[in-house]
C-alpha cells in the first residue's frame, strides 16, 4: 500500500486535535495549575483565549470582519470554544546550536479530548504509534520515515522531508490536549517530580495581572550579549552590560472595562541595573515625544490625527523601578483603538472595490468610444 505524503496530514491533523465547541468560563486557578505543572522552559506564552476572542476582539474589530473570520476558522477550529492556550519552547542544547527549539502546546476547551485524538488517529492511521507514560497513553505521529536499505522509499532526506520528525499528542484530561515534541511532552506528564517544572518566578510573571489576555515570559540565558553579537550586532560595552544583567522578561496585553494595556516587566540582576535601565527608558521616551511633536507640526491634516493619537498614548506611559524589577506600561482606549483599526481597514476595502471595478469601467468606455465613431461612407 502506498503511504501518503506526511505533510498532507499535518494541518488537518493538528486542526482536528484542536477542534472545540463552546467552552465554560476559564478559571484563573486552572491556568496557574497548568503552568505549575509545565516542564522547565526558556519561554512560555499564555493566552486567555476565552476573553481574547469573546470579550476583547468584539470591542475593536468590526462585527462583519470578526464574524467572517470566526466562520472561516470554524471549519478547522471553533475559536469561541477555547478556554486557554499555553505554548512553551526550550532549547535542546545551548544557543550556539543551530537547531529548531522543542515546542509544547496545551489547549483547553469544552471538547472531548479522547474523541479528537481518535479522529486524529483515523486521519493518520499509517503514521502513528502508541506508548504508555505513567497513566497516560501517548500518540506519536511520525512524518519522516527512514528510507529502507534498498533505497526504495522513505522521506527522511531531500524533497518532501518535514522539518519535524515526530509530534506527540495526549489527552491530559477530558477537556485538555497536549501536542508537542515527544521528549518535551513526556516531561510534561511524568509524575512524581522526576523532571524540573517551570520556574515559579516565571509563573508569577505570566499571571502577575488578573486582567491578562496574553502573556509571554522568557528566562534569559547568561551571556546573551555574545549571541546577539554573533548575529551581527556591533560591539557596545554599555549595551552588552545591560543585556547581560537581564534575567527574566515579560510582555503582556491586559484588558480593563474600557482600555487595553501593554505591559513589560524586566528583572535585572541588581537594583542598580534596574534603576539605570529605567533612566535610559525615560531618556528614550522624552526623545520620542519630542520627535513626534515636531512631526505633528509639519504633518498634513490627514496624518495629524494618527500622530496626535500616538502622542496621547505615550502620555499614558508608566515607568517604575522596584527592587531589581522595571515595570513599563502603556494604555489604549478601546474606542480609539477600534477607530484606528476601522480606518486601516476602510482604505483597503475601497482599493479592492476600485481594482475590481476598473477592468469593467475601461471596457465600458471602450465600447462607448467605438459606438461614437462615425461610419465611413
Amino acid at each position: 500500500m502506498k503511504v501518503a505524503t506526511p505533510a498532507r496530514f499535518v494541518l488537518p491533523l493538528v486542526a482536528f486535535m484542536l477542534l472545540a465547541v463552546p467552552a465554560a468560563v476559564v478559571r484563573a486557578q486552572d491556568a496557574r495549575s497548568a503552568l505549575t505543572n509545565f516542564p522547565e522552559s526558556q519561554a512560555v506564552l499564555y493566552i486567555n483565549a476565552r476573553r481574547l476572542i469573546n470579550e476583547a476582539a468584539p470591542t475593536v474589530v468590526p462585527p462583519e470582519v470578526l464574524n467572517k473570520a470566526l466562520a472561516d476558522a470554524k471549519q478547522f477550529v471553533d475559536l469561541n470554544g477555547l478556554e486557554y492556550v499555553i505554548a512553551g519552547a526550550r532549547l535542546k542544547g545551548d544557543m550556539s546550536v543551530k537547531e529548531i527549539p522543542e515546542f509544547l502546546l496545551i489547549v483547553r476547551g469544552n471538547f472531548n479530548a479522547d474523541a479528537l485524538l481518535s479522529g486524529a488517529r483515523m486521519m493518520g492511521q499509517e503514521m502513528y504509534t502508541q506508548e504508555t507514560v505513567g497513566t497516560k497513553t501517548v500518540n506519536v505521529f511520525t512524518f519522516n520515515k527512514p528510507a529502507p536499505a534498498d533505497g526504495s522509499g522513505g522521506n527522511n532526506s531531500g524533497k518532501g522531508k518535514f522539518p519535524i520528525d515526530q509530534i506527540a499528542a495526549v489527552a491530559l484530561d477530558a477537556n485538555t490536549i497536549a501536542v508537542g515534541i515527544p521528549a518535551y511532552l513526556r516531561d510534561a506528564i511524568e509524575e512524581g517530580g522526576a523532571r524540573p517544572r517551570l520556574k515559579p518566578e516565571l509563573i508569577d510573571l505570566a499571571l502577575r495581572d488578573a486582567n491578562t489576555l496574553v502573556s509571554l515570559v522568557a528566562d534569559i540565558p547568561p551571556g546573551m550579549s555574545k549571541h546577539i553579537r554573533a548575529l551581527g550586532a556591533p560591539p557596545n560595552a554599555e549595551m552588552e552590560s545591560m543585556v547581560d544583567a537581564l534575567r527574566q522578561v515579560q510582555l503582556a496585553v491586559t484588558m480593563q472595562p474600557s482600555t487595553f494595556g501593554l505591559q513589560s516587566i524586566m528583572r535585572m540582576d541588581s537594583s542598580e541595573k534596574a534603576m539605570t535601565l529605567s533612566g535610559l527608558v525615560n531618556m528614550g521616551l522624552g526623545f520620542a515625544k519630542g520627535e513626534i511633536t515636531k512631526e505633528l507640526q509639519k504633518s498634513s491634516a490627514s496624518d495629524r490625527e494618527d500622530k496626535a493619537a500616538l502622542l496621547r498614548v505615550l502620555e499614558t506611559f508608566t515607568n517604575a523601578s522596584r527592587g531589581s524589577e522595571v515595570e513599563l506600561g502603556l494604555t489604549f482606549q478601546q474606542a480609539g483603538l477600534a477607530e484606528v483599526i476601522k480606518r486601516q481597514m476602510t482604505p483597503k476595502a475601497k482599493k479592492q472595490e476600485t481594482a475590481v471595478a476598473a477592468p469593467g469601467a475601461k471596457k465600458g468606455a471602450a465600447v462607448k468610444r467605438r459606438r461614437a465613431r462615425p461610419r465611413k461612407k
